[in-house]
């Protein structure tokens, strides 16, 4: 099998994606080696080629290349027998990966595993899990609460020296409510929704003598209970003014920071954001559809068009071939996935000295737009609520205004 065509093809990708050129010229290295490898066993095509194998070129790598054994790829502690070469090992499940994304391989033979959790010490909950991921239809962020609590009420458990579900009884639930929900009392609800539904599936199994699920009563949580945490105008320009757009990531960070802070718009909304979205002529950006059913179209301020401006002409790899606005700096220059936006925003806020989340910038987008007297309806359009009753948290900045000027008025008479 020739492999120079493939690898060809996989070098223009690394340059393309931003790979720095001595990480390109260590993994043609290995490539050019493998090539040879592949040769030698007389392999027809890669298909062919399976995990285990890979030992073998480990061991070829050594035979052919006078300088092998003292590479810093055997320096680091090992965690497979035989020993493989880190930055080998790693550079070929790179290139099979990239080959099976790119159609040439219909098998991944390398593919991306989850982080291994280990065992749970009550062994129903596996299964609990498992009935949650192919049954309830949960969005993926549902089910990664569920496994995060359901694990810590595992090893809760197994700290009181609990090894059957019949031993519980209700301080026990008490107590680890009380433990998780210390520092966050709305947690309290999101808590007992999660138990709720793991008991139940015990309880149908027969391994609770009693139906738990219906023991466990949540506080009560009342509609526009809370206001919105909102920063103010002084604090959001403070947030703009700290980036520094000189230093590397800086016009990307600070076109989505004024990006959010101007237009209101989510952390999934910027990520998912492409450039056809963006319209320079009538200067209108075009945010997709992610929790509505339509295309939210807002305008595009004379700042953010400067913004965006210095971002594709200082930062933005121009060969990319990806259609997301917002790519990552650190090769292979991918889209921004919304968690990573949200952090992003959150990190530069806190190098700022503001405490809050990016969700607070959209919230002042909100309460600045009432205090100039936009109306509520106009306002669940810019947002982008599908529900009025989204939108109907921000009567309570409204009112707490009017309560201002009541007061303000009374002292007169």
């Amino acid at each position: 099998m020739d492999l120079t065509t493939w690898i060809a093809d996989y070098h223009a990708y690394l340059k393309s994606h931003g790979y720095a050129t001595r990480t390109i010229g260590f993994r043609l290295k290995y490539l050019s080696c493998f090539e040879r490898f592949v040769k030698s066993q007389g392999l027809k095509s890669l298909e062919e080629f399976m995990p285990e194998d890979t030992a073998d070129f480990v061991r070829y790598w050594v035979r052919h290349q006078a300088w092998a054994k003292t590479s810093q790829g055997f320096r680091r502690k090992y965690r497979f027998q035989p020993p493989h070469h880190i930055a080998l090992q790693y550079s070929l499940h790179c290139f099979f990966r990239w080959a099976h994304s790119s159609g040439r391989l219909r098998r991944d033979v390398f593919p991306l595993q989850p982080p291994v959790r280990g065992d749970y010490f009550l062994p129903q909950i596996d299964g609990y899990l498992r009935f949650s991921r192919e049954h309830k239809g949960l969005a993926e962020n549902s089910l990664v609460q569920i496994e995060l609590f359901v694990r810590r009420f595992d090893q809760f458990l197994h700290s009181h020296q609990l090894t059957d579900w019949r031993q519980i009884e209700s301080h026990h639930i008490d107590l680890f409510v009380r433990q998780q929900a210390a520092h966050n009392i709305g947690r309290v609800q999101r808590i007992h929704k999660i138990l709720r539904g793991l008991f139940r599936y015990l309880f149908s199994l027969g391994q609770l003598d009693r139906d738990w699920a219906s023991a466990l009563r949540s506080p009560p949580q009342y509609r526009l209970a809370r206001t919105p945490r909102a920063l103010s105008a002084q604090q959001v320009l403070h947030l703009l003014e700290s980036i520094n757009r000189q230093q590397p990531s800086g016009t990307r960070d600070f076109a989505i920071l004024l990006m959010a802070a101007s237009l209101g718009v989510r952390a999934s909304e910027i990520a998912a954001l492409r450039l056809e979205d963006l319209d320079w002529k009538r200067a209108v950006v075009r945010f997709p559809a992610v929790k509505g059913q339509r295309f939210l179209h807002l305008p595009l301020s004379r700042p953010l068009v400067k913004a965006l401006t210095d971002y594709f002409q200082k930062e933005r790899p121009a060969a990319s071939p990806y259609r997301n606005v917002f790519l990552r700096r650190i090769p292979p220059w991918g889209p921004l996935e919304p968690g990573s936006v949200s952090l992003l925003i959150a990190r530069r806020m806190r190098q700022a000295g503001i405490r809050g989340s990016g969700h607070g910038l959209r919230h002042a987008f909100a309460s600045e737009l009432l205090r100039a007297g936009t109306s509520f309806s106009t306002l669940q359009e810019l947002l982008g609520h599908s529900h009025f009753t989204s939108t109907q948290v921000y009567t309570k900045i409204d009112l707490t205004q009017l309560r201002e000027v009541t007061d303000n008025d009374a002292e007169d008479f």
